[in-house]
Formats: C-alpha cells, structure tokens, sequence
C-alpha cells in the first residue's frame, strides 16, 4: 500500500533582501508580489489539483500565525504548525516530520516554500507525484526538485545531477552527487553551461522517518527534542507547553546543512517550471516581464530615458519618477525608501543590520 502523502508549506521566512516592501510583521510571502494573491495562497493553489485540504499543513513562526489565518481560512487550526522561534529550516523540518510522523507513522513529506513562483504549476504537481513514487521505491532517498539553470546565478544553490537512480511517472530520478551553495560567477557560469548542474529549489519529498534517522545521526539533539515534541499527541494546550520548552532551544541551521549535505542517499527531478525564488528585488526579472526598455514597473511610475530599472511604488496620490537612469532598484513605501544598483541587491540585507544596530527596528 502506498504511504499517505501529506504536503506541510514552509511559511517561516523574513525575506529580508527585499526590504523595505517585506518586514518581519509581515514578509515576502504574504505579499502579491508576481500576482494577484499572496505567495502563500498561490503556494496552496498550485497544489490542490493533487492534494485534499486536509492533507495541506503550513508552517510559520508565531509572529505570522495570524496572517496565515487571515490568508487561509479555509486551512483548519489543527493545520497551522506554529514555530515559537525561528530557527531556520532544520528545526522547522524536524518539527514538521516529528509531528506528522507522530500521527502517520509510515507518510512521504512534501516540503514547500512559500515564497516561490512557479509559473508552470502543472509541470510541478508533475515532479511531486514523480518524487512520491520514488519515494515508493526508495524510501531511504531524499528528493529534491531541481530546475535547469537559465543563467548563471550566483544567488542560488545548485546540485550536481549523477546516474539514473529510477523512473517515476516517466520522470528520471538522478543521483545527486554534489551541492553548491551560492558559487561565485566563474563558477555559476560552468555550472550552467556543463548541463550537469539543477538550481536547488528547496522543495523536497521524502519519508518523515527517513528524516528523523537522518537527524538522529547528524543532529542528535535537534533529533531527541523534535521527538519529545512529537510524542504529546493531539493535546493543543500540551503542545503549545512543550514547543515553547524545546523548540527556541534547537540550534539553528539549514537542512541543507543539517542532514542534506551529509546524508549517503539523495535524489533529484529535473523540471522545467519558470522557477524563481524572488529572493532578490533583481530576481523579479526573473518571473515578471519586463517593458522594452528592460524595466519592471510596478505601482505608478514615469520613466524617461532609463532601463533595466526595476520600480515598486508609487499610487494615485504619488508618483515615482526615473530619469536618465540605469540598473536600479527602486522600493517606495510610506516609511521607507530603498535606492541600489541592481548589482547590489543581494546587500539589501545589510541595510536590515545597520537599521537594528543604530535601535531603529521600527523600520525592520
């Protein structure tokens, strides 16, 4: 019999390399920031053709757990796994694992984003059935949806595709050999024109108990906390206890680097999806077409004589106007303003640390 296949949308994330339009009281993913609904209810949508609502869980830290409610009515409260410190993606998917492990003892995870674009959803619901059935065959095997590299980017991880593992759905499963994170140009360039490399999504399929074995062997004390947290069972009031008492008390760290990296059996499906993280104003370029001139303009905003610029801002009472510019970001709010070279967008961070060393946190 097949393992149930359950989908929990990682909804934790700050996304501060596109402030000012994203802040911790409400980041990127529950913006409308390539469409008309937020990210995270386009995260949700694409999957329903393949998922019952009741096998859809979103996880977000305490700070946002309002804002998926708002967003996501229809998503019933025992579905919204509450992070009480954010402690990056290891921790969130042990959680995840240990809690859904907990109650379906024998379930395949697909681990979501929330705050991608995926223009092609079909292709995506695709690559997750494709994922599923391996996981049926191999079950000690993580899987990661890769995508092919358009340019090269040196803001994004890569993974290196090895032998045919297996078929699933007509998909070929590769071995993955070898991860990158964020090279430097040279190297994006290789990677990209060897054909051998798959941007890293960062979406994953995989047994919750494969994952649990994982983190007991390289993360043991991430591992024995996330199990103290999975056995209360369906008490609200208990887990609420137990999830302010361990949680904050794991190490933060990646899963790439928790267990991925590490782990002897890794797996990964190619696609073609329009895939983009926006994880920086320059990336929209990536999923948001652009004007002639090579401009995204969003909000009201004049031009003269400027491309590649990318603009956020402006409404009826206000305009932003450009002229005689190139290569820019532009992020209008009514608290703040962001101006950089488009080069210099993945530093938008930077402005985040200095902002909360000189006590201005108001704007963070």
């Amino acid at each position: 019999m097949a393992a149930e296949l359950k989908f929990v949308i990682r909804a934790g994330g700050v996304g501060t390399r596109l402030w000012p339009y994203s802040r911790q009281s409400r980041p990127k993913q529950f913006h409308a920031m390539a469409g008309e609904r937020t990210m995270l209810q386009e995260a949700v949508e694409r999957i329903l053709p393949i998922a019952d609502m009741e096998d859809i869980f979103v996880s977000t830290g305490a700070a946002q757990a309002d804002l998926v409610r708002q967003q996501l009515p229809q998503l019933p409260a025992s579905q919204l796994i509450v992070e009480p410190a954010l402690r990056n993606t290891g921790p969130a998917v042990a959680l995840e694992c240990a809690l859904l492990g907990a109650r379906w003892p024998d379930c395949t995870i697909a681990s979501l984003g929330s705050d991608h674009y995926i223009g092609k959803p079909e292709e995506f619901c695709e690559l997750i059935q494709a994922a599923s059935g391996a996981c049926e065959q191999h079950a000690e095997y993580l899987y990661v949806i890769g995508v092919k590299p358009v340019r090269p980017e040196t803001g994004y991880g890569y993974i290196r595709k090895g032998t045919v593992l297996c078929h699933s759905a007509g998909q070929p499963v590769f071995e993955a050999t070898e991860f990158t994170e964020k090279p430097d140009t040279a190297t994006a360039t290789r990677y990209a024109d060897s054909g051998e490399y798959l941007w890293n999504t960062n979406m994953f399929v995989w047994r919750a108990q494969t994952v649990m074995d994982l983190f007991a062997e390289y993360e043991p004390d991430i591992h024995e906390r996330a199990l103290r947290i999975g056995a209360v069972g369906d008490d609200p009031e208990r887990l609420t206890q137990i999830l302010a008492d361990e949680y904050p008390q794991m190490k933060g760290i990646a899963v790439d680097n928790a267990i991925l990296e590490p782990a002897p059996h890794v797996a990964a499906l190619e696609g073609d999806l329009n895939w983009g993280d926006i994880g920086s104003w320059a990336a929209l370029t990536d999923v948001l077409a652009a004007d002639g001139e090579g401009n995204l303009l969003k909000g009201n905003v004049v031009t003269v004589d400027s491309g590649n610029v990318t603009v956020y801002g402006g409404d009826q009472k206000k305009v932003v106007a450009l002229v005689g510019v190139d290569d820019l970001v532009v992020v209008d709010t009514p608290d703040a303003l962001l101006v950089c070279r488009k080069q210099d967008a993945q530093r938008v961070r930077e402005v985040i640390d200095r902002l909360q060393q000189d006590g201005q946190d108001r704007f963070v």
